[in-house]
């Protein structure tokens, strides 16, 4: 078979890891690469690629072997797509991806069939904002929550250290509509006494006066505000474009100094917001080494499920264990995923970090 291995959306610090963990599964295939996310796939911007082209120090490295790009792609372009698809002879495409990907995938994967190719797809899930539906976690969440875990508790000691000046404290993550990272960020099991007192989610609507009230009280008690907040909490306070099509308009973040802003001219206090930004996604030195694996694997089983002639299924990770932590690689069908955001359960939609031990568990084994 003739395979094509493409990533459309952003990078994560472990989406090398997927691209090799293929490439190990295809040895007996010829593979291309798409380069340059959706626009190589309109543009045909396929190379040969081979395990000896993507060395395995790339795998512990941030950005992307193939590069990335969005695109709101057109009916024009899926009928480019496909019919240069067919030119080539490519016989199965595997995309690397969040939802935008998998339904780009699923949309050429209907084409083709319109078209007359007997094109297999699969898609490998990759995202940091770990909303991909049906499956437990996303590869290269794990990565971005570890390197949170790491580095926010010491911005927590550093607000201690500095509260006499700067009573109040925001740190901003990434999470447009899911609170995933926001949450991982409140991880404090190893240094409780710099926890977070506030959490924010996009999926609990926000509250002006609550969230005056919470900081202030935070203040009474300790003498500071440690918050943590998602990009996309209290959106109403910014113009960014959260609903863009397809990404394709770039979040430059800036919630976090908004609230800031909001406390000192409601409160009276100096308050700070730092946004982390994308070091969240790319900081390969603080991956995961479970998060690493498990793309991998992800890439072998989209290898293997194109060469037994799969076509429209993402690869899913489901756990089967916490103790010891297993998972399985079943496959889901790509219109049960395509476009589609799984926020936050019900039981973690709180913005007291006291109230997270069941998340904290639950994201334990994949901080490894």
């Amino acid at each position: 078979m003739r395979l094509l291995i493409g990533q459309t959306g952003a990078p994560t610090s472990v989406v090398n890891a997927s691209l090799r963990g293929f490439l190990e599964g295809a040895t007996e295939h010829e593979v291309l690469a798409l380069r340059g996310g959706p626009d190589g796939l309109v543009d045909g911007r396929f190379t040969p690629v081979g395990l000896a082209d993507v060395p395995a120090e790339c795998t512990r490295r941030g950005g992307s072997w193939l590069g990335a790009g969005r695109r709101a792609v057109t009916g024009e372009d899926l009928d480019t797509a496909v019919r240069v698809l067919a030119e080539r002879g490519i016989d199965g495409v595997a995309l690397i991806g969040g939802n935008g990907t998998m339904a780009l995938l699923r949309a050429l994967t209907e084409r083709a069939a319109a078209a007359g190719l007997p094109l297999c797809t699969v898609g490998i899930p990759k995202t940091v904002d770990n909303d991909l539906v049906g499956v437990d976690h996303c590869p290269g969440y794990g990565s971005a929550a570890r390197y949170l875990t790491s580095v926010v508790p010491d911005l927590a000691r550093d607000h201690a250290a500095m509260r006499a000046i700067e009573p109040v404290r925001v740190v901003e993550t990434l999470g447009r509509s899911v609170g995933w990272l926001a949450l991982a960020a409140t991880w404090h099991r190893e240094d409780p006494a710099h926890a977070p007192h506030l959490v924010l989610l996009p999926e609990v609507p926000f509250d002006r006066a609550e969230f005056l009230r919470r900081v202030a009280e935070a203040l009474d008690a300790h003498g500071r505000a440690f918050v943590v907040t998602s990009e996309g909490a209290a959106r109403e306070l910014t113009t960014e474009p959260f609903d863009a099509v397809n990404h394709t308009r770039i979040l430059m973040g800036g919630v976090a100094r908004k609230l800031a802003e909001l406390v000192t001219a409601e409160l009276g206090v100096v308050a700070r917001g730092e946004v982390l930004g994308m070091v969240q996604r790319a900081a390969g030195a603080l991956a995961s080494e479970v998060d690493r694996h498990e793309a991998a694997e992800a890439g072998r089983r989209a290898a293997r499920l194109l060469a037994d002639r799969a076509t429209g299924v993402m690869v899913g990770l489901h756990r089967t264990g916490n103790t010891p932590y297993e998972v399985s690689y079943d496959p889901l069908p790509l219109a049960e995923v395509a476009g589609q955001a799984r926020p936050v359960p019900e039981r973690w939609r709180t913005d007291d970090p006291a109230h997270l031990d069941d998340f904290y568990q639950w994201l334990t084994p994949l901080l490894a």
